[in-house]
């Protein structure tokens, strides 16, 4: 049961929540800004942080990112990969638009990449993909008509286990068995 115990320590990950609230004033209009371990990057020039909602949109009370007409991508500031374990995703108050299209594409840890299509809103929508990234990228699929200003808060993180820590798991399980079926009476 101790070979269990640890090889299930050794596998769990803390989760950390990037939620801008480290930003006191507003920031408008940067390339690119980190908050906690990740940064957060726009080919639009127009990337901030927003402390409240002034008219309609996405809006939760505190503090957070929001982009537009673009690409904003998201890695690690080391490079490393992650898993990501959920972000909330809404339209932010900039545009007139109801709904916008955004595609999200995902960086797969171990090469490659997948993607899915999303109806912004103007309330957050949690999402909870729940994969190993190196980096992920949100575009706008008409940026043209000025609908979707991205707004994101709250992403949630933690490390991609390593295969070492995998293979810690295993062999604690497959001890496990192993003394199980000694105990087992005859």
């Amino acid at each position: 049961m101790a070979a269990v115990s640890v090889a299930l320590a050794g596998a769990a990950q803390a989760t950390e929540i990037v939620d801008f609230d480290e930003f006191g004033e507003r920031v408008e209009a940067v390339a690119s800004l980190v908050s906690g371990p990740l940064v957060f990057s726009s080919d639009s020039g127009y990337l901030g942080v927003e402390l409240t909602a002034p008219n309609v949109g996405a809006f939760n009370g505190t503090p957070y990112l929001i982009d537009s007409r673009g690409t904003l991508s998201v890695a690690r500031s080391d490079g490393q990969a992650f898993r990501l374990d959920g972000f909330d995703i809404g339209q932010s108050w900039f545009t007139t638009q109801p709904t916008a299209a955004i595609t999200v594409t995902y960086d797969l840890a171990g090469g490659g990449s997948t993607s899915q299509t999303l109806a912004l809103t103007r309330d957050f929508q949690r999402l909870t993909p729940g994969i190993g990234i190196t980096a992920l990228h949100f575009a706008l699929d008409v940026p043209s008509l000025g609908g979707g200003y991205v707004a994101l808060d709250n992403v949630a993180i933690s490390a991609v286990p390593e295969p070492a820590t995998w293979a810690s798991f295993a062999l604690g399980l497959a001890l496990l068995g192993g003394a199980a079926r000694r105990r087992r009476p005859s």
